[in-house]
């Protein structure tokens, strides 16, 4: 586990297409020209950020897109997943993000996901205020088209936020092409006992209502993205707002209890377990933990007093079956402009 001083964000809509002259090889062997054009094994670097841009920083587009540009740049990131941006950020993120080396050809897919935020409201840039999320990559990116739209509404619409999954097909040089995306799901607001979930989420006066839609939502998002696994790599980022070993996560986790077929780089914290079992009763398990992304230093690792601890609620999940997730695979990064922290994860795409 490593821990690191970080922070971050990332860009705005369309996706760049880039296409390359094949080169001739006039004298090459075949074997070798066989072997360059094949997809070799390499080592990615995933990072997501909750971005926290309208109420921890209250659509600065300064000192907060500067500090985050210049992490991401730090950490050579690769794919970047990013949560909560007045689109004003988004964008100055963006322009920040190219201007460093490395990050010339960067692309990004961007969704909208409240509107009417006064906090990021400009005239020119972003007259309607809207608020955003998406993915931001070092190398070309297509939008991935869910019927007719560019990204799978979440449903459950509680309080005006508008949760969506947004994904890009990644062009990761000399690699296999990774299908990337990012989401927020709803906050679990009330306190409940967490083997007890709803049928009906939309039941706006149930006392679980706001854990029953994470559950709800999480469901809609793994419908979709783990048949994508079976014909190509696949990752999921962003802020899933539960805990690592809660039931909202068994339709990810591939371990543990879980029903999904994905690893999380950093979930093998050593705390988590001892909390799980001595919270839940249950047995402890090395494979669904990770350390805290949102909190504060010095306060409790206590998991159901969410507000009051700290808790991982952001990750960084891959296929296992195209992915090579190690011990060492994930740390986090603390930055002063976020209540968030950032993740960061480092696996192998195999050949």
């Amino acid at each position: 586990m490593r821990i690191k001083l970080v922070a971050l964000a990332a860009a705005a809509c369309a996706a760049l297409a880039v296409v390359a002259a094949a080169p001739t090889v006039a004298a090459a062997p075949e074997s070798d020209a066989g072997t360059a054009s094949r997809p070799q094994e390499r080592d990615v670097r995933f990072l997501d950020f909750n971005f926290a841009g309208n109420g921890f920083n209250g659509g600065d587009t300064g000192a907060p897109v500067t500090d985050t540009a210049n992490r991401i740049a730090a950490e050579r990131a690769e794919i970047i997943g990013l949560n909560e941006m007045c689109y004003t950020q988004w964008v100055a993120l963006r322009d920040a993000l190219k201007a460093k080396p490395g990050y010339a050809g960067l692309s990004d897919q961007v969704v909208v996901t409240n509107y009417d935020i006064p906090n990021c409201y400009d005239p020119v840039v972003n007259p309607d205020g809207w608020y955003v999320m998406g993915l931001m990559s070092k190398y070309d990116s297509e939008r991935v088209m869910f019927g007719d739209t560019p990204y799978l509404d979440l449903g459950y619409h509680y309080r005006e936020r508008y949760r969506k999954l947004v994904c890009g097909d990644v062009d990761i040089p000399r690699a296999r092409e990774v299908r990337a995306c990012v989401t927020h799901t709803e906050v679990p607001l009330p306190l409940v006992n967490e083997t007890s979930f709803p049928n009906d989420p939309d039941i706006a006066q149930d006392p679980n209502y706001g854990r029953s839609i994470n559950y709800a939502q999480a469901e809609v998002i793994a419908e979709a993205i783990t048949p994508m696994a079976k014909r190509m790599p696949v990752a999921l980022m962003g802020d899933l707002n539960e805990l690592p070993f809660l039931p909202s996560l068994d339709f990810f986790y591939s371990k543990c209890g879980g029903k999904g077929v994905f690893n999380e780089v950093d979930s093998r914290d050593p705390r988590w377990p001892v909390i799980r079992h001595f919270n839940l009763g249950t047995e402890k398990c090395g494979h669904r933990q990770g350390e805290w992304t949102m909190g504060r230093e010095g306060q409790p690792d206590i998991y159901d007093q969410p507000y009051s601890s700290n808790r991982r609620i952001d990750y960084i999940f891959v296929d296992q079956r195209h992915f090579t997730v190690g011990p060492e695979s994930g740390w986090v990064i603390t930055t002063p402009f976020s209540d968030h922290r950032i993740a960061v994860g480092d696996v192998t795409l195999k050949r």
